[in-house]
């Protein structure tokens, strides 16, 4: 079921403009729109809650794409890619919303090897920066997330991870041109200077640097970034963790922390348990044929022993000159062999070699900084049509708290008849534990009950001290809620900035539980709930 948003004078007005400013082929509306929702939600919800989608080719189209909807007092929901998938895709909160969809903005402004930096507008995805290094042969390795799909900046704007040195994707900016709400534009850091050559290679800039106020916000849309990159090494390691028994990963997590901290581990090491692994290895109903009970732990068991896959799997990398390599692996292994029903293993490539290998694993891809889209697939691991959804919290990176975590989500999934199905990423002094709940959408009530399951784990979590990281549109809300000290201090700083930046309210209103004097006490009735 589709809904479809009604034509209020101002929107129509406003698509006018909209058109005559940037052409009519780049405004969609109707059946034009339909993939800029979120493709995952229940169908109960509706589908479409926006009005029309534009596409901007610069940043001169952007500003106008603003200007138009503060004369109009148009709401905007912005997305680079639109591939948020699992959070909302191009969703936006406000029923009647514009979606600014970047794609057409796509063009890599720099690959620089000399200072190991590259420079992109928000359109350009994973593979697109990719297949632009490759092909000018560039000495760097870029960093990617599990599927090459997504935007370089829009995942970054959500303060999403990769697998190499330079995986933390917010620690790796360097230099942003922002359009803000008043149509203005802002390059931030030594951006300021016209024709500043240090733009991207220096972070500070003179006087307060803003950038992290506009990741993971609505105070402005991003249509330039500069993203460090690592140099392409002489060898690159890719090693894997097999865990026997899920009791050995809490000294696992322990004896790892000081390899990180003192950079024998370098990049951003990740693991997934069993339930997690079967999704990229078949239907779910190939395991287990009933869909309304969690897939026993003697089915697991089993598995773990016809396929030699582990309670949990890890992966990590090592990366610079052979002895290097050689030398910390032997330092790591020695480390870890002591701990028991865990073993080590590791694999030396010469990174040039890699793209030219059809057999490797994605897990090997991507510590290389390769994009993939094979883990697509695991999508319709619950069915078909599949998708899923789920939460990330931050914990110390301690094998008390994550003991604390786990053993709580295992016993809520199993009061609840679900899977317990999760990844852990790696920094060195926090982890990032995601929960993931594969769909079934043609079933609406199961759909519905992992929805309602993951709102419920989020305040749950939270009042054990472990916030999130990141949000579902859905939950956003929810989550900003969550932090509270202070008397929400938080909330209300953002909100003091956002009146002060945005005054009309237009630019992606409850974005991060941000809306504006516009939009509070307006009660906007959403599917999941009334917000503000």
């Amino acid at each position: 079921m589709t809904t479809t948003t009604t034509l209020t004078p101002a929107l129509s007005a406003a698509l006018d403009d909209l058109r005559t400013a940037l052409g009519p082929s780049v405004v969609l509306t109707g059946a034009d729109t339909a993939e800029f929702t979120d493709p995952y939600e229940p169908l109960s919800w509706g589908g479409q809650r926006s009005a029309a989608v534009v596409q901007p080719a610069s940043t001169a189209e952007v500003q106008a794409v603003v200007r138009i909807a503060n004369t109009h007092r148009v709401p905007l929901w912005v997305g680079s890619q639109g591939r948020n998938n699992g959070y909302g895709g191009s969703a936006a909160i406000v029923p009647g919303s514009i979606v600014v969809n970047l794609r057409r903005m796509d063009k890599v402004l720099e690959v620089n090897d000399e200072l190991c930096y590259v420079v992109v507008e928000p359109g350009v995805s994973f593979n697109a920066l990719y297949e632009r290094v490759q092909a000018e042969g560039k000495k760097v390795m870029i960093d990617v997330p599990d599927l090459g799909w997504g935007s370089v900046i829009g995942n970054t704007c959500d303060h999403g991870f990769g697998y190499t040195k330079y995986g933390d994707h917010f620690g790796s900016v360097c230099g942003i041109e922002v359009v803000l709400p008043t149509s203005e534009v802002l390059r931030t850091g030594m951006g300021g200077l016209e024709d500043n050559r240090a733009w991207h290679v220096y972070r500070s800039g003179f006087g307060p640097n803003p950038e992290g106020l506009f990741l993971q916000s609505n105070l402005g849309i991003i249509t330039r970034m500069g993203v460090w990159v690592m140099p392409q090494p002489e060898t690159y390691m890719d090693c894997q963790i097999h865990i026997a028994t899920s009791s050995a990963l809490p000294p696992l997590i322990n004896a790892l922390r000081p390899l990180m901290i003192d950079g024998t581990i370098p990049n951003i090491p990740s693991f997934i348990n069993t339930a997690g692994i079967l999704s990229s290895m078949g239907p779910r109903s190939n395991f287990h044929p009933d869909p309304t009970t969690p897939i026993p732990e003697s089915i697991l068991s089993t598995i773990r022993a016809q396929t030699g896959i582990g309670a949990w799997m890890g992966r990590f990398a090592l990366y610079g000159r052979p002895a290097q390599v050689a030398e910390a692996f032997s330092h790591i292994q020695s480390t870890l062999s002591p701990l028991g029903d865990i073993t080590v293993t590791g694999q030396s490539h010469s990174p040039a070699s890699l793209s030219q290998s059809s057999s490797l694993s994605q897990s090997t891809l991507v510590q290389a900084g390769i994009p993939t889209m094979s883990l697509l697939s695991s999508v319709s691991f619950a069915g078909s049509p599949g998708g899923h959804i789920g939460f990330s919290s931050i914990l110390p990176l301690t094998s008390r708290d994550l003991t604390r975590l786990t053993a709580h989500l295992t016993a809520a999934t199993q009061q609840a008849s679900l899977d317990y199905t999760a990844t852990i990423t790696l920094t060195p002094r926090a982890l990032i534990h995601t929960f993931i709940l594969f769909l079934h959408q043609s079933d609406t009530p199961s759909t519905e009950k992992a929805y309602a399951f993951c709102r419920e784990m989020v305040a749950q979590v939270a009042e054990m001290g472990y916030g999130e990281h990141r949000a579902h549109v859905s939950m956003m809300d929810l989550v900003a809620g969550q932090f509270s000290a202070g008397g929400h201090a938080q909330r209300g700083f953002n909100e003091r900035v956002k009146d002060t930046v945005d005054p009309e309210g237009v630019l992606m209103p409850g974005r991060a539980g941000i809306w504006g004097t516009a939009w509070r006490g307006r009660g906007v009735e959403m599917p999941w709930g009334r917000g503000v």
